[in-house]
């Protein structure tokens, strides 16, 4: 099967890059090894982070930040990031339902507002994550989690906090 219609098996809704945030999410949990009932906490932290992970420019603002002021370019970057998380938030939450009914996650409410995601076991084809197709966005979260630390356990608030906040963008969540 080749890397494109590997991509395409996933297209199945029509719109939004549905496709891109449900091969996003499946890097992301993959990666953080959030399987087979170890579970990343609050689905809400994947509307910032399919954004971050699919664009080199904001991984690389992200993980060379040092905390001091950002210049004008870069702290667009990471604001127009915190607003496409906000506006996606819905859209990942539909997106998740739909691949727990097709049997490719499982989700568990958390506290208050959580949900929290794993990945199935035996949901995604074997070869899925074995070919190149998939190395930026892996080679993205890898880089965005050395930053960070700890992506799967930590809350909305104190992710948003490292990523955004301490470098300059106001948040509202």
């Amino acid at each position: 099967m080749s890397d494109v219609s590997t991509k395409k098996r996933l297209m199945y809704l029509s719109g939004e890059d549905f496709y891109l945030y449900c091969y996003s999410i499946f890097v992301i949990l993959d990666f953080l090894g959030c399987r087979d009932c170890k579970y990343f906490r609050d689905y809400r932290k994947l509307a910032f982070l399919t954004d971050v992970i699919s664009d080199d420019n904001k991984v690389y603002v992200i993980s060379h930040s040092s905390g001091e002021k950002l210049n004008p370019k870069d702290f667009e970057y990471l604001l127009d990031s915190y607003s496409s998380g906000l506006t996606r938030r819905s859209e990942i939450l539909k997106l998740l339902f739909v691949l727990e009914k097709r049997g490719y996650v499982s989700l568990i409410r958390g506290k208050a507002q959580e949900i929290d995601v794993t990945l199935t076991k035996g949901g995604l084809p074997d070869d899925f994550f074995g070919s190149n197709v998939f190395d930026s966005e892996f080679k993205n979260i890898k880089d965005v989690s050395k930053k960070v630390g700890r992506l799967a356990t930590l809350t909305l608030d104190t992710m948003l906090k490292k990523i955004y906040v301490e470098n300059g963008v106001r948040t509202w969540v």
